[in-house]
C-alpha cells in the first residue's frame, strides 16, 4: 500500500478512535507531503464534532484549513 493510502487509513482510524489531536498533527503532515486533501478536512470536521474536542484541538484544526491552499 502506498504511503499516502497509509497516512489516509491511518488518519481515518485516529478520527474513529477518538484520538482527533494526534490526527490533525497528522494531516499537517499528510498535507506537507500530498497537498491540501478536502476528504481529509472533511474526516477531521466530522470527528471534532462528534468527540466534541477540546478549543485547542479546534484552534489547531483551523490552522490547519488556512495553511491548506
Amino acid at each position: 500500500m502506498p504511503r499516502r493510502q497509509r497516512q489516509r487509513a491511518e488518519l481515518d482510524w485516529l478520527c474513529r478512535s477518538g484520538a482527533v489531536a494526534r490526527a490533525v498533527d497528522l494531516a499537517f503532515e499528510h498535507f506537507a507531503d500530498f497537498g491540501r486533501d478536502d476528504d481529509v478536512l472533511r474526516l477531521l470536521a466530522a470527528a471534532i464534532e462528534r468527540t466534541a474536542a477540546p478549543e485547542a484541538v479546534r484552534r489547531r484544526f483551523a490552522e490547519l484549513q488556512d495553511a491548506a491552499p
